[in-house]
């Protein structure tokens, strides 16, 4: 394995690693994800739209057992794009998968009208209210009406009791895995307290401005929670 290679392997696996401490029931997600696609497919070809799709989780956990879905993945951060293509090559799945570079602005409306689309471990990083309207927007702008579509998220009112009591079972879930307490003290003021979070009621608020319709709530561990919706019809305002 050259030297190319083997740092993409290693990113790969320290990603993984660490999403798989921050969200016990990680690999459990994709696994219901892709039964609510799936359910909703209902055996037909489907193109799937994805969201950071940098780490290239969405892409091998759905790619190898649906032979039929094919698939466009969107990040903004090259290094995370390398994780993607590297597993990619690796299971064979190349032919199927279509990785851009950008935002969803970078994905071009008139050819993509997709079947499904997913945003897991995104919105969060997205500071101001209106960018993650806009973001939302153009995924539902390049849904098919009536689509599926997951968010995955961190959600909490910052100020509440509720989010506090949250975050102190994620630091646990980061002691049990052998990190002592100030390292752990450290990620939370460097890394989690710097994320956006939303209280629940407003992440609703904004898929539904976005144009999303029965909104449900199917997931929740620690921090994060996931909402899946169906993309309205196209007569939203999309400014």
């Amino acid at each position: 394995m050259n030297d190319n290679l083997t740092h993409n392997s290693e990113m790969a696996h320290h990603y993984e690693t660490n999403a798989r401490i921050s969200i016990p029931s990680y690999d459990a997600l994709f696994g219901m994800v892709q039964s609510y696609f799936r359910a909703e497919l209902n055996g037909e070809v489907g193109s799937v739209l994805v969201i950071g799709a940098g780490g290239g989780n969405e892409l091998t956990a759905w790619g190898p057992t649906n032979p039929a879905w094919t698939f466009t993945g969107v990040d903004i951060s090259e290094d995370m794009l390398k994780i993607a293509k590297f597993k990619t090559n690796q299971l064979g799945l190349s032919s199927r998968v279509n990785l851009i570079h950008g935002t969803i602005h970078d994905v071009p409306e008139v050819d993509a009208v997709f079947d499904v689309a997913s945003c897991i471990l995104v919105l969060h990083f997205i500071d101001k209210v209106q960018e993650k309207r806009e973001l939302l927007k153009g995924i539902h702008s390049r849904l098919k009406p009536g689509a599926p579509f997951v968010l995955v998220t961190a959600y909490g009112d910052r100020d509440g009791s509720e989010l506090k009591d949250r975050l102190h079972v994620w630091r646990s879930f980061w002691l049990d895995a052998g990190k002592s307490p100030t390292t752990v003290n450290e990620m939370v003021k460097t890394g989690i307290m710097k994320i956006s979070f939303m209280p629940e009621e407003q992440i609703e608020e904004l898929l539904q401005d976005s144009g999303f319709t029965h909104i449900t709530k199917f997931f929740v561990t620690g921090l994060f929670g996931g909402w899946m919706c169906h993309a309205g019809s196209h007569s939203v305002d999309s400014e």
